[in-house]
């Protein structure tokens, strides 16, 4: 029996507002059933501070700080604390949650699943990982929402620290999930961006680096980004049993992006509203 074909896209460079558009134009064809499910890798330039979908402004944001480094925000149609989306790559999985390989319907069975597929596409980059489990989450210190500061059960972590943050979301039976590869990183922007205090920034600087990771670190070396294309690749089509077609933008696609930009993610009512 022929394996089942997903749509594979990778986008290089993309402005936040962009890549959140291109995500939710994404999941609004596969639930009306116009489009395979996808799997689509890309990055960000400007670099993107990212908020959850229900996230208070005022957790996790210096506006000023943002403008001073030049960095975008922007408001996820998925949940979660805020994450700066600088040096690293991002993935986003769009599929019904009804699909064969899942372990169940529910957000966590489907959480495990993908975060399997995270885990070998590390394992085939040299990087030893695993579930977080149900060791109870550390809270965050600093109290300003910052996404990397400590894994939740079932995130994918790397000698002991978390290196893959991810959100879900779901909307008529279908999964939209993306997430945070970090690459390399620059903490002192990120707790500026973050708000995170001054005061004391150095200790919450070493509780940071303990609890969070990036590839570069773990591998000793810094990666190409086409080599983890291609092996995070490999790792969704080894867990989910299928196979990744290279494919690009419909114009239907390339249109709804375009209009998403312009009525929600390039603006201000929704990316600052809460």
């Amino acid at each position: 029996m022929a394996m089942e074909g997903f749509r594979l896209l990778v986008d290089g460079y993309c402005s936040p507002a962009v890549n959140m558009a291109r995500d939710e134009a994404l999941l609004r064809k596969v639930i009306a059933k116009e489009s395979v499910p996808c799997v689509r890798f890309y990055q960000w330039k400007p670099a993107g501070l990212s908020l959850g979908r229900f996230q208070k402004i005022h957790m996790g944001v210096d506006l000023d700080a943002c403008r001073k480094y030049g960095v975008e925000t922007v408001r996820r149609l998925t949940g979660g604390e805020g994450v700066l989306h600088d040096d690293e790559i991002t993935y986003s999985i769009i599929i019904p949650f009804t699909y064969p390989k899942f372990d169940g319907r529910g957000v966590v069975d489907t959480y495990k699943t993908i975060s399997r597929a995270l885990i070998r596409g590390l394992e085939h980059t040299g990087v030893r990982s695993s579930m977080a489990g149900n060791a109870p989450t550390r809270p965050d210190p600093a109290g300003k929402g910052v996404c990397f500061y400590t894994p939740t059960v079932n995130e994918v972590v790397a000698s002991g620290k978390k290196i893959i943050g991810s959100a879900q979301t779901r909307e008529k039976l279908v999964i939209l999930q993306h997430g945070s590869i970090p690459i390399d990183w620059d903490v002192d922007m990120q707790f500026d961006v973050m708000r995170v205090p001054k005061e004391n920034r150095d200790v919450f600087r070493n509780l940071f680096q303990n609890r969070a990771t990036t590839i570069t670190e773990q591998l000793g070396r810094r990666p190409d980004v086409n080599e983890l294309v291609k092996n995070f690749s490999k790792g969704f089509e080894e867990v989910f049993d299928m196979r990744l077609e290279p494919s690009e933008y419909t114009v239907q696609e390339d249109k709804m992006t375009q209009w998403l930009v312009r009525k929600k993610y390039g603006n201000d009512e929704w990316n600052l509203k809460l």
